[in-house]
């Protein structure tokens, strides 16, 4: 069911454009009617819709600035405008400032309002899943790099300001290679989604978790005390990892290699912290794996 917010002043078109998305829609789209903007916001403010379809004239009475400040209160909800005229320039800048579609109401047809409403939902889906595309790994669902690099950035902000600690994890499953050949690309993606499963366990759930690259993977802690929460935490991650692994209900041991560092005692920049941490990474590595390991000192 998709749910449309109808803001139209006239009674008259409002109660047509409702007639055209039944007679169009197929029983699965619902309107509801409010006749301006500010019962509009009050609505939104209460109740969820997948588009909104918005009379032009009531923007026009408020200035164009209106949608700008309508897509940062809602989300960037899909909204298509409804005109009384074709105005080209209008619509250039309706559309620059984020509007889906718009529809002149001297030309309108049932199917056009409805190809304009599905048009603008679907839009807005693959717009979303575009953007989770761009943040999150689609193997396991962790964040990505990407974000996980912004949220490291704002983290070492907010701490340096609060004068507070922050914790980092670098975690690499031991033998991936041998892993990978003996389970398979299925059986790995399998292996792999587990394992970032029992990462998130291990963690709390403000704490960020994310796959770089392959096997390796990453956690943000903020607010911890000291490095002694940190040994913890890495205890915790070997503990989890060693217990065997069901894949294709086939029993799979694995071992992991951890590096771990603390914010401002081992790197006070983000580029710094990561470099040092993967420094503790590969000495773990070269030991052997199993293991966790803090940058050295100096």
């Amino acid at each position: 069911m998709i749910k449309v917010l109808l803001v139209e002043a006239s009674e008259i078109d409002a109660r047509r454009a409702r007639d055209m998305l039944a007679e169009a829609g197929e029983g699965d789209i619902q309107v509801t009617h409010v006749g301006n903007l500010s019962a509009a916001l009050r609505l939104l403010s209460r109740e969820s819709f997948d588009v909104i379809l918005l009379y032009g004239e009531l923007i026009d009475t408020h200035g164009l600035n209106v949608l700008d400040l309508l897509q940062a209160a809602l989300a960037r909800m899909p909204i298509v405008m409804l005109t009384d005229h074709k105005d080209a320039r209008k619509e250039r800048q309706a559309i620059q400032r984020g509007i889906q579609d718009v529809i002149v109401k001297q030309q309108w047809t049932a199917e056009q309002l409805v190809r304009a409403v599905r048009h603008s939902v679907d839009r807005k889906q693959a717009e979303q899943h575009l953007s989770y595309l761009a943040q999150y790994d689609p193997l396991t669902a962790l964040a990505n790099r990407a974000l996980f690099h912004d949220r490291l950035i704002h983290a070492l902000a907010l701490a340096k300001r609060k004068k507070q600690e922050v914790g980092l994890v670098l975690l690499a499953l031991d033998q991936f290679p041998s892993l990978a050949e003996t389970l398979g690309p299925d059986g790995c993606d399998l292996l792999l989604q587990a394992a970032a499963e029992r990462l998130k366990r291990c963690m709390r759930e403000v704490d960020t978790v994310a796959r770089l690259e392959g096997d390796e993977f990453t956690c943000l802690l903020e607010g911890i005390n000291s490095r002694s929460d940190m040994d913890i935490v890495a205890k915790r991650v070997l503990d989890s990892m060693a217990q065997p692994f069901q894949v294709k209900e086939e029993p799979v041991m694995v071992t992991v290699s951890i590096g771990v560092a603390v914010y401002p005692i081992d790197g006070r920049q983000a580029d710094e912290l990561m470099q040092r941490t993967q420094g503790a990474l590969n000495a773990v590595q070269e030991a052997g794996g199993g293991n966790y390991q803090f940058p050295a000192s100096g």
